[in-house]
């Protein structure tokens, strides 16, 4: 019988050797190649220090991102936030504050959903089709920074071994450094980065364009960082996605830091970058009748700030308190300098923010948990009505 089976019966073990590993290398090369496309690849990371358009041409958005293959549960919860519904509220219907808003600005119906200034804060922009388009609401590039695709840190961000996947407990700590450094140069704001995840709120939640505020639009929201970010838009599901956690679970698996923790330092962490924002959007400010709400807002933080170092003192607070005090004689009247003086004061006090992230894991503020206490989890009105009726 001379079948092919039969031959291969009659191969000697050399020879068998020799296809095991012909197979084993062909193998190899297609899970390198499906790896590179689905993974990562080690790419040189984006500068993080980008033009506002140049960000725009990184966003992927949620559909082309495919978020939803890695992250359902925060994706389906996104969902339900005035943050992805924004665009029906604000963007589509040329009526109400929508109207008077744009018509001040000299913005169009149509230019709503296009590259307007409207648009930056109440939607997602990005490029399709070689124009600058609203593709959803408040997303999650929104909060975390331009993703990039295969670039940027879009796959990097959950590739766990350079070539092949491989499960997150696998991953070696000198491989984890690389992809998070990586990550960070793109651009990413990661659970970690509690400043920059803050800086991205309050670049919306404060606002400093003179005519708009002239035309009504409030200045600044009354937003808390910690009491926002723990209510509905919580979505804290990495480790098990069935339970919405008070913290990131992957980020308390590896620091054994704790939800309680977390949002005494992101109370601290959120009124200073609030005092920042207010002080770089008042060293912009010239307009006499807007310049009192845009000090009220930086006043208000700082005061907030004292009450702060009053009940767990920091070096960190105390040196932005002393910076900030002297400078409330003239912070509501317009003076030759203020660019200068609030810029400088503004990135003094970043400088004490991101240190303050860094020296305090939040234990010994317990202090501050009578502050915190008064501030509930933030859920809009919208929200309440479609999911808390009972």
């Amino acid at each position: 019988m001379n079948c092919t089976s039969c031959r291969i019966r009659r191969l000697k073990p050399i020879n068998c050797l020799f296809l095991m590993m012909f197979v084993c290398l062909l193998l190899q090369i297609v899970v390198s190649t499906f790896s590179e496309e689905m993974y990562a690849t080690e790419s040189v990371a984006a500068t993080n220090v980008e033009s506002k358009q140049e960000k725009i041409k990184k966003i992927m958005g949620v559909t082309n991102a495919d978020c939803k293959k890695c992250h359902p549960s925060e994706v389906a919860t996104w969902m339900k936030t005035v943050h992805a519904q924004s665009p029906d509220m604000r963007l589509y219907k040329f009526e109400g504050n929508t109207k008077k808003y744009a018509t001040a600005m000299g913005i169009t119906s149509a230019s709503l959903l296009a590259d307007s200034m409207c648009a930056d804060c109440h939607a997602t922009k990005a490029v399709r089709d070689g124009k600058v388009k609203v593709i959803s609401g408040v997303s999650c590039e929104s909060c975390h920074g331009a993703a990039g695709g295969k670039d940027g840190w879009l796959n990097r961000h959950q590739s766990y071994h350079a070539s092949m996947p491989i499960p997150r407990a696998e991953e070696t700590a000198e491989h984890r450094e690389a992809r998070l450094k990586h990550c960070d140069e793109a651009g990413m704001i990661r659970s970690s980065n509690l400043y920059g995840l803050s800086k991205a709120c309050m670049k919306c939640h404060i606002i400093g364009n003179e005519k708009l505020i002239a035309a009504g639009h409030k200045s600044a929201s009354a937003f808390d960082f910690a009491s926002w970010s723990s209510g509905e838009l919580k979505h804290n599901f990495l480790v098990d996605k069935t339970k919405n956690a008070d913290a990131p679970t992957l980020w308390m698996e590896r620091t054994g830091g704790t939800a309680e923790n977390r949002k005494r330092v992101k109370f601290v962490v959120g009124t200073l970058t609030q005092l920042e924002a207010a002080l770089r959007q008042r060293a912009d400010a010239t307009n006499p009748a807007v310049i009192p709400q845009i000090a009220g807002t930086a006043a208000a933080a700082n005061a907030k700030l004292s009450q702060i170092n009053a009940f767990a003192p920091t070096p960190e607070v105390q040196k932005v308190t002393t910076l900030i005090t002297p400078l409330l004689g003239t912070l509501f009247v317009p003076q030759p300098s203020d660019k200068t003086t609030y810029s400088q004061a503004a990135d003094q006090v970043a400088e004490q923010a991101k240190l303050f992230a860094k020296n305090h894991n939040g234990a010994k503020l317990a202090g501050l948990d009578t502050m915190i206490n008064q501030l509930p989890p933030h859920f809009s009105q919208q929200y309440k009505e479609k999911y808390l009726k009972n």
